[in-house]
């Protein structure tokens, strides 16, 4: 979904973000689907050495927010409202986790997606709903 340009784009704009603190990289795809990489590091780990469910949360928000700025055009104003997660299975200790997101619904004011969140090997970790207003 996103271009090599709009990744390059979005991976400028996160200079100083929460999105360059856990190390978010946006990935150009021809398909439906927005693609973030985000690595299993100290920034991403929670006690046990596994990946806190927020950073999942944090992650898909941001999959979600870029693919509604695809959609909407990127002048929009995009705002996540409401952010639903089921984690699934525990991530590996290193590595990589990939959130890839799909929208359900593209409406005028309220986009909702859905991202799954997996492990290099394709295993499902987590599954997160999203609902984003969108201005213009």
């Amino acid at each position: 979904m996103l271009t090599k340009e709009e990744c390059d784009l979005m991976n400028s704009l996160s200079k100083d973000t929460m999105m360059e603190a856990l190390g978010m990289v946006f990935v150009p795809t021809d398909d439906d689907c927005v693609v973030v990489k985000m690595p299993i590091s100290k920034s991403t780990r929670q006690h046990m050495g596994i990946v806190h469910g927020g950073a999942y949360l944090a992650l898909a928000e941001t999959v979600a927010g870029a693919g509604s700025l695809h959609v909407a055009g990127i002048n929009a104003k995009v705002c996540g409202i409401e952010v639903s997660g089921n984690h699934v299975m525990m991530s590996p200790f290193e590595g990589y986790v990939i959130g890839y997101g799909t929208i359900i619904s593209a409406g005028h004011t309220i986009h909702v997606w859905n991202v799954d969140v997996k492990d290099e090997e394709g295993n499902l970790l987590s599954t997160i709903r999203v609902v984003n207003r969108i201005e213009k």
